[in-house]
């Protein structure tokens, strides 16, 4: 039997980049696609992976001020954050709470996390007489009162709001955008926070294979990350393609955009095969049997074989970095 491919766009497991182009859907860049902002912010090819038994908690755990600050960089966005450990002080509940209503005011929805679940989602009205923000994630759109706001079970109070547009080219958000690709890949990217507890980027593989081995992955944890690692390199191929179709100029940046993106995107669309063969083994939620040796032993192989494509998509990509970074000013297109 065939296996079962992604063929809708407007949806996916990375509740970052969901919220992100929730937000950025009522800007002046509204014509961003979630394609475009899932390969522009990197979480098409994001893997954050717990070496102890695959978490159901690891695609959320990361620096989420750091990481959606540069995302929304790459995007053309100034942006601010309010981040504190909760129960926050009153100061800085106080800024966080100025921040909500200045944005919504402004007619932009602020990000925030741990609204209904433990992911990221959207705070887009409120009602200072009732106390009452109105928010939506993936799990539903409804009311949250301005207490439970301030004390978000996941311990961090955590917001970020679209302060300014800027004028970015087209060339220097490809160009932001792949080397935050490759930072992450590579274990560069700021994540001192949880350097123990997950491992990010390409060495996430391992760490994976490593689990499936002792037998010891969750089966939740296991089939979660499964499906939100193989819909985002779904993203990753998809994006690529785009690029190849939409950087349709006859300059000479152009024409190495669409060989480079095409390049990578076979190696990509590789990856997202074997996802698909993975998520047919752990479907999420019921989690399949992961801790079965022949199961386990079958992950294996096709991680094995991920690994191998990844790893060569991402070399294509440090090649493309490179040749954006000689490359990224107008200047030279013309």
């Amino acid at each position: 039997m065939a296996n079962k491919r992604k063929d809708n766009w407007n949806e996916t497991w990375t509740t970052a980049a969901y919220a992100i182009y929730g937000a950025v859907r009522y800007t002046d860049k509204k014509e961003l696609s979630l394609v475009d902002v899932m390969g522009l912010t990197g979480h098409a090819f994001r893997m954050n992976i717990d070496p102890r038994e695959i978490h159901i908690a690891g695609p959320t755990s990361f620096p989420g001020g750091y990481i959606f600050r540069r995302n929304l960089c790459n995007l053309g966005f100034i942006s601010n954050m309010g981040e504190a450990q909760a129960p926050p002080t009153p100061d800085q509940l106080e800024r966080t709470m100025a921040l909500v209503h200045e944005t919504i005011d402004k007619g932009i929805p602020a990000i925030a996390v741990d609204l209904f679940e433990p992911e990221f989602g959207l705070i887009y009205g409120y009602d200072d007489e009732k106390r009452l923000f109105h928010a939506k994630d993936m799990s539903q759109d409804g009311t949250i009162s301005y207490e439970k706001f301030a004390n978000p079970k996941i311990h961090v109070l955590f917001l970020i709001t679209i302060s300014e547009s800027l004028p970015h080219s087209k060339y220097e958000m490809l160009r932001m955008a792949l080397d935050m690709i490759v930072d992450h890949a590579r274990g560069r990217e700021w994540n001192h926070i949880f350097k123990d507890r997950f491992v990010m980027g390409l060495e996430g593989y391992e760490a994976w294979i490593k689990v499936m081995e002792s037998r010891s992955a969750d089966e939740l944890g296991n089939a979660y990350n499964v499906g939100v690692v193989g819909d985002a390199r779904e993203f990753a191929a998809q994006f690529l393609r785009e690029l190849v179709r939409k950087w349709d100029g006859t300059n000479f940046v152009e024409r190495k955009v669409r060989e480079y993106a095409s390049e990578a995107a076979a190696h990509y669309d590789v990856v997202a095969a074997l996802f698909a063969e993975l998520g047919e083994l752990f479907p999420f939620p019921q989690g399949g049997t992961p801790k079965d040796p022949e199961t386990a032993d079958r992950a294996v192989a096709l991680l094995r074989q991920a690994k191998e494509a990844e790893t060569k998509g991402m070399a294509v990509l440090e090649q493309f970095l490179d040749f954006m970074k000689a490359y990224h000013s107008e200047k030279w297109v013309h």
